[in-house]
């Protein structure tokens, strides 16, 4: 600004031209003539280191945009399935409309989420009616369930999807494993995204991501979500949860090391169950509580894409619990008992692992083997395991090989799709389970899947069925209902249906049924279906910038009946009743910015996924999220 002030001065004062060469470079090699009098010394020369220091900025800013070696990670989860794909990346897993990992298991045949209400409720998975078959592997590591009260089952709640860089959601015969991989930054610029979402419940939701590499290829990465919730006061209190992460890490070429950290502090206020002829439902007590989990590694290459990569892993998960007590006398007699079930209580859990793996990719196969020890309460146990993967057109498989670990339980898979012809495709997988439980009994359990699918034009015509023996199943003590009981359940054998691909031009679906064939299994509705139709589109024929994108979609889901064991209910079983609900998601992008709203149980369904627990009615929740760097 000052060169052209005093640019129009100097023209002003005298009428003579000169001629100077701009040194601002163009996109083609040519020289750009300035016309200037000639004028005072000093004026020409503030004029040429004006636009020198404007020059060699540009080239700052230029050679400061440069891409550093990644930091290590866990090698990449893998699924197999037929006309989609259960894996997103980390604007796909933003724009998927999920919340919490809960929403993403809900797109598996077989599996059943249970909620007690909104995001800051209780929430748990089971496939094939096993609650314990539900594992989330973050990094490399599987998160354990540390919470004493929520007997041993993962409260998916706590697991921070928002930090994820990819996700893949993998349906095994035996169980569904979802593998997060968090967020890294290889880019010298600073990389910034901002999240504000606000919506019904008196729900606000904030997040901010800060990361930045160096020239010497040190790696700095920050991140925080903070969520209030506050339901109709008939049914609880007021909730709230902050996630805090961040990450120091070096590579360079080769080799990296970094320490990473997530914590996730919670208050949830009480959950009041539904009132019903004057009588209260049980309800679930207010909790305070954070969890944690951090590791420091070192890696040599890179899981994806090196034909020889080797991981190290010092890993600790740490749950503390400051409240009051909950249900240590279940029935007080006195005072006394009164008084030491709400006194404070401070309580916690941690977990240590170690992890060594070592792998190999070359192409479409990667292998992989870890051997994984595990301390907890003066208790170590060692689980090696085995992975292969093969990705091919014509031919893919997953085998898969893992011994006992602090579950308790060996698996053993193998998983193959092959499509002989571009129309059909065919999918089957075996799976055996033998589980070691507290009071020594040992269950062997086998397992199967199997699918086959016909494409017409562009869509997709499936049919299977899921497979598993008499098993013991565990229950969901994190609704903090004592009265379920472990159960020995009879063989369940389950027909699945789906519909997948393009429907008409840019109108995508995925359309699927689960029916199984008893109609008295736990943990699990006899009917169930999830259809949702979508677009997803750049219009590129519109903006070839690519700076417009659109993802709208609407989704229909249906679950009949659900049966609960209960040691209170007359004939020891409880029931929910069943349901339908119709929700829409809407995003528009531009450039880098994008708006999301999303509008859950459109026709306000009044409904339960578990016994005396309302879900919320119509829920809006809409806001933007923005990308920027530098």
């Amino acid at each position: 600004m000052l060169g052209l002030g005093l640019l129009a001065g100097a023209v002003l004062q005298t009428p003579l031209p000169a001629q100077v060469r701009d040194t601002i470079p163009k996109k083609k090699d040519t020289t750009l003539t300035v016309a200037v009098p000639v004028g005072p010394t000093r004026a020409d020369s503030l004029l040429r280191d004006s636009l020198a220091k404007r020059d060699s900025i540009l080239r700052a800013r230029i050679r400061a945009d440069t891409i550093r070696s990644p930091l290590a990670h866990a090698p990449p989860g893998s699924e197999l399935s037929i006309a989609r794909r259960l894996s997103w990346s980390r604007d796909s897993l933003a724009g998927s409309g999920a919340i919490t990992v809960t929403d993403l298991i809900d797109r598996i045949q077989g599996a059943t989420t249970t909620r007690g209400g909104w995001i800051a409720s209780p929430a748990v998975g089971a496939y094939l009616g096993d609650v314990k078959r539900v594992r989330v592997f973050y990094d490399g590591f599987e998160m354990p369930a540390l919470d004493p009260r929520a007997g041993n089952v993962l409260d998916l709640t706590q697991v921070s999807l928002w930090t994820a860089e990819d996700a893949v959601v993998e349906q095994a015969p035996d169980e569904v494993r979802v593998y997060l991989r968090s967020w890294r930054v290889r880019n010298t610029n600073p990389e910034t995204r901002t999240d504000v979402s606000t919506g019904d419940q008196q729900t606000n939701l904030y997040r901010g991501f800060y990361g930045k590499r160096y020239d010497n290829g040190a790696a700095f990465q920050f991140g925080a979500q903070q969520y209030g919730t506050t339901p109709p006061s008939l049914f609880g209190e007021a909730s709230d949860q902050t996630s805090i992460m961040g990450r120091l890490g070096w590579a360079r070429q080769n080799w990296s090391v970094d320490a990473y950290g997530v914590r996730v502090g919670r208050h949830r206020g009480v959950i009041l169950g539904e009132t019903a002829f004057d009588v209260t439902g049980d309800s679930i007590p207010h909790v305070e509580s954070s969890r944690s989990d951090a590791y420091v590694r070192v890696g040599y290459r890179d899981p994806d894409v090196d034909p020889l990569w080797a991981q190290a892993m010092a890993v600790g998960s740490s749950y503390k619990y400051t409240g009051n007590r909950t249900l240590i006398i279940n029935n007080p007699k006195n005072a006394l008992d009164s008084a030491f079930n709400t006194t404070s209580l401070d309580s916690g859990a941690f977990r240590s692992q170690y992890i060594l793996s070592v792998g190999s990719t070359r192409g479409p196969f990667a292998l992989s083997a870890s051997a994984r020890e595990s301390n907890a309460g003066g208790k170590s146990s060692f689980g090696p395991s085995v992975r292969a993967t093969y990705q091919g057109e014509k031919l893919s498989a997953i085998g898969f090989v893992e011994g006992k670990g602090f579950d308790s339980t060996s698996r053993t898979e193998l998983t193959v799709r092959a499509t002989p012809l571009s129309f059909i495709s065919l999918l089957g997988g075996v799976g055996h389970t033998s589980e070691q439980w507290s009071d020594k009994q040992t269950t062997n359990t086998n397992w199967v899947r199997g699918e086959a699918g016909l494409r017409v034009h562009g869509l997709w015509f499936l049919g299977g069925v899921v497979k598993r023996d008499s098993a013991r199943l565990a229950h969901p003590r994190v609704f903090f209902d004592t009265t379920l009981a472990l159960i020995h359940d009879k063989p369940a054998t389950g027909i699945t249906a789906a519909i997948r691909g393009r429907l008409w031009r840019l109108i995508q679906a995925d359309i699927w049924a689960v029916r199984w064939t008893d109609t008295a299994g736990f943990y699990r509705p006899r009917y169930e279906t999830r259809s949702e139709l979508f677009v997803r589109t750049n219009l590129l024929d519109r903006f070839p910038t690519g700076n417009f994108g659109l993802n709208a979609g609407v989704m229909h889901e249906y679950r009949s009946g659900e049966t609960f064991p209960s040691q209170t209910v007359r004939g020891g079983v409880d029931r929910t009743v069943g349901y339908r609900t119709i929700s829409t998601l809407l995003e528009i992008r531009i450039v880098t910015a994008t708006l999301s709203w999303q509008f859950r149980n459109v026709l306000g369904e009044r409904y339960q996924q578990f016994p005396g627990f309302v879900m919320p009615r119509q829920t809006n929740f809409y806001g933007v999220r923005w990308y920027f760097s530098n």
